[in-house]
């Protein structure tokens, strides 16, 4: 188990935010949140005087020992999943990463891949450029869900909503912003060349400190 692992577990189950926690260990809420999110290691000292100022061994919170108390459940296990490029929230873009970039994820997150949020259309759903968006691999999502979207060779997150005639058939699918001052993509219709294609529902979002 990491020290983010650690520093979250033992702050929930002590019932503090990040401002408190950080109040108490004499630093800033920034520094809680990369410590809990593995964007920063601390230094072995850091960890020493946070483990005094918890009133706890050394080794419980630098992960050799992590406490367990009586009701508790133990943090997750994580693993790794490919980051395979930057998604577009605005207009449709796709920046394909090398195979080799992965981020970690709690394994209790069903998710195959992730991509890097580059916009501004998702915000009112709290997703932010730069923010990871975890993707579960599927062709389809039902109306009002977040996918990543093919448009042709480009690549875009948004809401999915399909418009169908009488018999059923879909007419038009509406890919939807939720920042208002972006216009909804509209894909279908007489004279449409764009092929579009899910390529997997959005599951989780990991914010980025701005």
């Amino acid at each position: 188990m990491e020290f983010g692992d650690v520093l979250r577990r033992l702050r929930k189950e002590r019932g503090l935010s990040q401002e408190e926690l950080a109040a108490l260990l004499s630093t800033t809420k920034q520094v809680i949140s990369r410590y809990e999110t593995k964007q920063r290691v601390p230094r072995l000292s850091v960890v020493a005087d946070y483990a005094r100022k918890l009133g706890l061994p050394l080794s419980s919170l630098s992960g050799e020992e992590p406490p367990l108390p009586a009701g508790a459940l133990p943090v997750g296990t994580r693993r790794r999943v490919p980051v395979l490029g930057a998604v577009a929230c605005g207009e449709p873009i796709f920046s394909p990463g090398d195979g080799t970039e992965s981020v970690s994820v709690e394994d209790d997150i069903a998710c195959d891949f992730a991509l890097i949020a580059e916009g501004d259309s998702m915000t009112g759903d709290r997703i932010h450029s730069g923010d990871v968006v975890y993707i579960r691999s599927t062709d389809h999502v039902d109306d009002g869900e977040i996918a990543a979207v093919a448009l042709d060779d480009e690549l875009t997150l948004k809401h999915v909503r399909r418009l169908r005639g009488p018999d059923g058939s879909v007419v038009f699918t509406q890919l939807l912003p939720s920042n208002p001052a972006f216009a909804p993509i509209d894909v279908g219709g007489e004279g449409e060349t764009r092929c579009v294609r899910i390529l997997g529902k959005a599951v989780a979002v990991r914010f980025s400190l701005r």
